[in-house]
């Protein structure tokens, strides 16, 4: 692995070490969702709720595209609901 590719990695990570992050991207494994559906589910302010959504968005798990005035996002890559849900049964695990 290359520097870049470690830094990269390590962006991608810190942005799941978060959990309103992560409730976002659980959040987003049903389909792609507005801010404004986004924020009134999660109890952080909605300044909050965009900064986490930008981070996500440039650590590559999400994409997001706009349409009107709403900004739409959803998950990156096809294989990032396989790692939530395999993270999931291994901290479910006892």
């Amino acid at each position: 692995m290359t520097e870049n590719t470690f830094e990269r990695t390590a962006e991608f990570y810190r942005a799941l070490a978060n959990p309103v992050r992560l409730q976002i991207i659980q959040m987003l494994l049903d389909g792609e969702l507005c801010q404004c559906e986004i924020h009134p589910s999660i109890r952080v302010s909605q300044s909050t709720v965009s900064s986490y959504l930008t981070q996500l968005v440039k650590s590559g798990i999400l994409v997001s595209r706009k349409e009107g005035q709403k900004r739409l996002y959803k998950i990156a890559n096809k294989k990032i609901p396989r790692l939530i849900k395999l993270v999931n049964e291994i901290v479910s695990t006892e």
